[in-house]
């Protein structure tokens, strides 16, 4: 695990754009947009994102454990290669999810907790690719 950068923190923001992208057992990659997407709170090593239309997303989590992220903030981004996925159903992650999302309106079935695995910038410019944690 490595902890993620105080850079990509910094992206990690309401209007940001956040994508989870999983992999079926077939090998065929599936993208969502998951405005739900934070820093886990007490473990700088970890993400945390919330499952709320994620049905896809949630059965190749658990059929292949193969996840990764990107954060975009205009031309700043990062992937976040992720692993070890756990569903999580109560529980102080879950119920701080659930009160954020309160306030627009939604709820999450579930909040799915990763280790950050690595993380390159993808941002446009000669950096691009490059790992950085």
């Amino acid at each position: 695990m490595v902890a993620i950068p105080k850079e990509v923190l910094d992206i990690i923001k309401p209007e940001s754009v956040k994508t989870l992208v999983t992999v079926d057992a077939a090998g065929q990659p599936h993208a969502v947009v998951c405005g739900s997407i934070m820093a886990c709170p007490v473990d700088a090593s970890k993400v945390i994102v919330g499952e709320i239309l994620m049905k896809r997303a949630a059965a190749n989590l658990a059929a292949t454990k193969k996840a990764a992220m990107v954060i975009t903030a205009g031309m700043t981004s990062y992937e976040l290669v992720l692993k070890n996925p756990v569903r999580i159903t109560s529980g102080p992650a879950f119920d701080q999810m659930n009160a954020g999302l309160a306030a627009i309106k939604l709820h999450a079935n579930a909040v799915w907790a990763f280790d950050v695995d690595a993380v390159y910038n993808e941002s446009a410019g000669p950096a691009a690719g490059t790992k950085i944690a």
